[in-house]
């Protein structure tokens, strides 16, 4: 028995070049459809690149705010420390009419961890992830100060309506005080830090839009009522 091999109807030749069209036809389209994923993702890290700067700039903003009362924030350790000084040598306490409180911003971060979370910040050069995430990381740290700050002020406060003190009581405000004035350190330090990798990342600077409470700066002696207002703060004073 003989095997006779297939012969196509029309030849190998042309077999061959209808196969080659048909392979060439399929990569065209691949290589079509991998220049739209490039631009389709070139367009997403344009627009992950726009809104994370947004929202750095705005944070920026922020502690741009805070660092303009930055001397207001060490006068009025100083001057709450002073008080100190004299009712741990007197036993009572001069009440002061105002202590206030320094500024305290929110770090925006809800567009970088969607972002983060839909895989777009990915998308970005690598050196931009690194100088985005290490601002990030900055920012987060500068909030947990400022808040855990704002509960030493609230505690600070007391002295208002303080008229004598225990030698406990003091030895307590001192050590508030002392937590007050590290966490305005760390919070200068860490901004400090922030700038030259925001310049690094062509951050532009940008107005708080946000009016920047003066609480801080108004003096001890002021009434509540006037301090409040003086104070500018769009939520109010505690």
């Amino acid at each position: 028995m003989r095997l006779r091999w297939f012969k196509p109807l029309r030849g190998w030749r042309r077999l061959c070049g209808e196969v080659g069209i048909i392979v060439l036809g399929v990569l065209i389209a691949l290589g079509a459809q991998q220049l739209v994923q490039e631009m389709t993702d070139r367009a997403a890290a344009r627009h992950a690149r726009s809104a994370i700067r947004s929202e750095l700039q705005v944070n920026m903003a922020r502690l741009a705010s805070r660092s303009a009362v930055r001397g207001c924030v060490e006068r009025r350790l100083e001057e709450v420390q002073a008080l100190l000084d004299r009712a741990a040598q007197t036993g009572e306490t001069s009440n002061p009419r105002w202590i206030g409180r320094p500024q305290y911003w929110t770090m925006q971060t809800s567009r970088w961890d969607a972002l983060a979370q839909a895989g777009r910040a990915a998308l970005l050069r690598d050196d931009e992830l690194v100088e985005f995430s290490q601002l990030y990381h900055w920012m987060r740290n500068i909030s947990s100060e400022m808040s855990a700050e704002q509960t030493d002020w609230a505690q600070l406060r007391t002295l208002e309506h303080l008229s004598k003190a225990s030698p406990d009581t003091l030895f307590e405000l001192n050590s508030v005080l002392q937590d007050a004035r590290y966490r305005h350190w760390r919070i200068g330090q860490h901004t400090a830090l922030l700038v030259p990798i925001a310049r690094q990342a062509q951050l532009q600077r940008v107005r708080n839009d946000i009016p920047a409470p003066r609480s801080i700066c108004i003096s001890m002696d002021t009434l509540r009522a006037q301090a409040i207002r003086e104070s500018d703060s769009p939520y109010g004073e505690p």
